[in-house]
């Protein structure tokens, strides 16, 4: 390592000598400096060193990695346009993310480096720094009983199917493969073409449980088309569009088999299937 380089390094750590800073303070900068260190090893070859989601490997990629420059999160227990928790943030990094290159850390990051990490990525954008966006979790409700009884299993699904048919098939397309007559020219925030999930696969990128689908119903996807209904539909009819969505046909079943017959998206194009 150079001599200008260990001065970048040692600058911060003598200013807060110099300016009187406090324990707390040079735990959180000794956490911000760990941070750093297992970011630029773990997440730095997609993501980028400074996060901008530019990494080496990022340019292989259909679905790019995340700009965090932008201070804008998807999976939230938070309402749009305001910051995830650190549980949500935890929440994505050690499941991953299902149908991307997002891997699970669950095994790889002890919690004292995931911790580290939480910092180094606060300190990224300056969304971070707005109290009104700094918000506690939404309370979402546990899945209904009726799930678990199949006569009122059908008459839930039947009335979700009929909510999907009006508020989700303009994007999701009738066989939920992310088809539908709105799909085409959807756009993010990261300046990505947006293309509506496929509601047929197993595993959802949000998670592999129905509250994680719920969430996603009801929180939307910062930064992305998909808006939040909780507040425009009430916590049942939201679960019923779950019952609805799981009682889609998978994706090579009878009746719901085919893809999508719109253009391929060619592998170096900035895409990302919501």
């Amino acid at each position: 390592m150079n001599f200008k380089r260990w001065i970048w390094l040692l600058l911060p750590g003598v200013l807060m000598v110099c300016l009187g800073a406090t324990d707390a303070d040079r735990d959180d900068f000794n956490r911000y400096l760990q941070g750093r260190y297992v970011f630029k090893q773990q997440c730095a070859p997609c993501h980028g060193e400074t996060g901008r989601g530019n990494g080496p490997w990022a340019a292989e990629m259909t679905v790019k990695p995340r700009d965090f420059r932008k201070g804008i999160f998807k999976y939230r227990t938070t309402p749009m346009g305001t910051q995830p928790t650190d549980d949500d943030l935890r929440r994505t990094i050690q499941r991953g993310v299902s149908g991307t290159a997002m891997p699970t850390f669950a095994k790889t990051l002890s919690d004292r480096d995931l911790t580290a990490i939480l910092v180094y990525l606060k300190n990224l954008s300056p969304r971070w720094k707005e109290s009104d966006r700094l918000v506690e979790a939404v309370d979402l409700p546990e899945a209904p009983e009726w799930f678990a009884q199949d006569e009122s299993l059908k008459k839930h699904t039947a009335a979700g199917q009929a909510l999907f048919a009006q508020t989700c098939v303009p994007c999701h397309g009738v066989r939920g493969a992310g088809d539908g007559p709105g799909s085409k020219g959807l756009t993010n925030v990261w300046g990505q073409v947006a293309i509506p999930a496929d509601l047929r696969v197993d595993h959802h990128r949000s998670g592999p449980q129905r509250e994680d689908l719920f969430r996603t119903i009801a929180m939307g996807l910062d930064g992305t088309p998909m808006v939040g209904f909780r507040g425009a539909f009430k916590d049942e009819q939201i679960w019923e569009l779950v019952a609805a969505v799981e009682a889609l046909p998978k994706e090579g079943e009878k009746n719901g088999a085919e893809k999508p017959t719109s253009e391929a998206v060619p592998i170096q194009a900035k895409t990302d299937r919501e």
